[in-house]
């Protein structure tokens, strides 16, 4: 039995109370985050600092009306399905990890149609699983499921397109705009918001969409400035900011995973930080037409999250030759 597989074994009999030798006989407890950050170091590559960051963000980004007792299990779910999406862009993005094959399978498990043997696909499910039984808990996981499930299909498209991408050189303009801002799964996240808000008037929801079309759009900058370092290094042609330094000549394909390259793709950052403030100008009109619940400050906390993405781990990396 493999590192992995010894691992996920352990903290399922634990969790259920059995000996490691025993088969589980009732449902597994919830994991804990550190339990899904331990699985998920055991296949994957990113430091564990960056997804304790990650946690401490979505611990904290919410709509401001979802309520106190909601908070730290919607903050934990959003780190753990973060976490899941983290492994499917691993094989699509990361130059060393990518592979086609594995992702096609790995975006199969949330509909169970995932059929390869290999630790990264046990470990991808036995995150999802946890993740999606605590969503089906919510108030209002069976009024939303429908769009939770359609919002969750353009996640992982996003994620397909950063692979084809990589693998066959068909980034533009036109598409990065429209596929990029969905990996950062800002709009499935707000989904899981509303499934803890009985009072909010499901008459609103086509407003409330257009809040989350563009916070998604806000968050998909943060993103774009907190990983581009990274993303350099690993000759990642899906991050729009490197993308556009192609397109304009300003660097080449062949001076990816050169760290003195990153120096050159500074000077694009104000490009995408004016965006971003501009889409947060919008949400802040759009909160006034939201009256069932008060969601006023959203705005506010987007472009907190702009600046606050600046001190991620991964945006450390020394922008220097």
């Amino acid at each position: 039995m493999s590192g992995a597989k010894q691992l996920l074994h352990l903290i399922q009999s634990r969790e259920t109370g059995t000996d490691s030798s025993e088969v589980p006989v009732s449902r597994p407890a919830r994991l804990k985050i550190g339990d899904v950050v331990a699985l998920y170091e055991s296949v994957g590559h990113r430091d564990s600092d960056y997804l304790d960051w990650l946690h401490e963000v979505y611990s904290s980004m919410a709509l401001p009306c979802v309520a106190p007792e909601y908070r730290q299990v919607i903050g934990e779910d959003k780190t753990k399905y973060t976490v899941f999406d983290i492994m499917a862009d691993d094989l699509a993005d990361n130059f060393v990890t990518r592979s086609r094959f594995l992702l096609e399978d790995f975006v199969r498990i949330p509909w169970h149609n995932a059929v390869e043997k290999h630790d990264y696909i046990d470990i991808g499910r036995a995150i999802w699983d946890d993740f999606i039984r605590s969503v089906q808990k919510y108030p209002r996981y069976k009024e939303l499921e429908g769009i939770f499930y359609f919002d969750l299909r353009q996640v992982l498209s996003s994620i397909e397109y950063s692979s084809l991408i990589n693998t066959f050189g068909l980034d533009n303009p036109f598409e990065l705009s429209q596929h990029s801002p969905y990996g950062v799964a800002v709009i499935l996240f707000v989904d899981m918001d509303l499934m803890c808000m009985p009072e909010f008037d499901l008459k609103e929801l086509r407003t409330m969409r257009s809040i989350s079309f563009l916070a998604q759009k806000v968050a998909h900058i943060a993103n774009i400035l907190g990983t581009y370092p990274r993303e350099v290094l690993e000759k990642d042609m899906s991050s729009p900011i490197i993308s556009l330094a192609v397109r304009k000549g300003i660097i080449t394909k062949d001076e990816l995973g050169d760290r003195a390259v990153l120096q050159k793709l500074k000077q694009l950052e104000w490009i995408y930080r004016s965006k971003a403030l501009s889409y947060a100008e919008k949400i802040s009109t759009y909160e006034k037409q939201i009256r069932s619940v008060n969601i006023r400050g959203f705005s506010q906390m987007l472009g907190d999250l702009v600046a606050r993405w600046g001190t991620s781990p991964e945006a450390s990396i020394a922008i220097q030759g």
